[in-house]
């Protein structure tokens, strides 16, 4: 099965100059702790739930509903996949690197996000699936 069969392809975003006010009231309307951050409908960051916690609310910073996105998001390991790609290869990617979900770019382009709960439901948690549980919830 490929990934555009699984994965949500109704998608809110911010860009990196939202406050995290703005992000956060946005991931309780959608009722997700995953909001990608985008110039131009293209990937440049992500933030969870737990990277406002995680690097706002833990550090101490002083004004947190204030800080903007680009300095919460995380840039630098932002992983993705094409809608073409094989739930399998999304299944691996999210074991390996320990994600619950993934961007799905095309042509440089947002157009979906496969998330953990996706790929299970999908694939009735067999296979991949089934190997991809271990790496996602390491920890949890």
């Amino acid at each position: 099965m490929k990934v555009r069969e699984a994965m949500a392809k109704t998608i809110s975003t911010a860009n990196p100059d939202d406050d995290i006010e703005h992000v956060a009231m946005m991931m309780k309307q959608e009722d997700s702790g995953f909001i990608p951050i985008t110039e131009r409908n293209q990937v440049v960051g992500v933030i969870t739930d737990r990277d406002i916690v995680i690097r706002c609310l833990a550090t101490g910073h002083s004004d947190v509903l204030h800080e903007k996105a680009r300095d919460v998001m995380s840039a630098a390991q932002v992983h993705s996949i094409t809608p073409n790609e094989e739930l399998e290869k999304a299944a691996r990617i999210m074991q390996r690197e320990a994600v619950r979900r993934l961007p799905v770019v095309e042509g440089g382009r947002l157009v979906g996000v496969l998330s953990f709960g996706n790929l299970v439901q999908a694939m009735g948690c067999e296979g991949a699936a089934k190997d991809a549980t271990m790496g996602v919830t390491k920890g949890a």
